[in-house]
């Protein structure tokens, strides 16, 4: 009995694990399309706004801010023409309202002199082809967890 419920959790776990490698959302990432007014989430994973140097053509009544970890402004303008900004590593969202599209750049600089531009590394994909399906889902929820006791007992 103890190695058919072993068995059944770690297939289910595999098949979980199919299902969330292969899903995602787009990411926001270097480039912002014209008409995607909103709210972006600064960091390096899917949907958000990777930290650096952005430019937009901008617009007559285009505003935009940025918000750090206490939700205040740390920055904003409102007004018209072109635009450049450096969102930091320590922002946590970026807004944009009739500002036309954004481009990143350039990549944070790194402040140690003599080391490459800070860039985001994405470790689910590491996790992915680092460590077999069975195991990597792990990473992706505790659902492993309960064969990992169940076979260590």
């Amino acid at each position: 009995m103890k190695n058919k419920l072993v068995g059944s959790l770690l297939c289910a776990t595999a098949s979980a694990g199919l299902i969330f490698v292969g899903g995602g959302v787009a990411n926001a990432g270097t480039y912002i399309p014209a008409g995607a007014d909103g709210t972006y989430r600064v960091g390096s994973g899917e949907g958000q706004m990777l930290p650096g140097l952005w430019s937009t053509s901008g617009g007559r009544s285009c505003y935009w801010e940025r918000t750090g970890y206490d939700r205040d402004i740390i920055q904003n303008n409102f007004g018209g023409g072109p635009e450049t900004i450096e969102i930091m590593w320590g922002d946590t969202s970026f807004t944009s309202d009739r500002c036309g599209a954004w481009e990143r750049h350039a990549p944070v600089p790194n402040p140690i002199p003599g080391l490459p531009p800070i860039e985001a590394v994405d470790y689910r994909n590491m996790m992915s082809a680092l460590i077999p399906l069975g195991i990597g889902s792990a990473a992706i929820g505790s659902s492993m967890l309960p064969a990992l006791v169940l076979t260590g007992s």
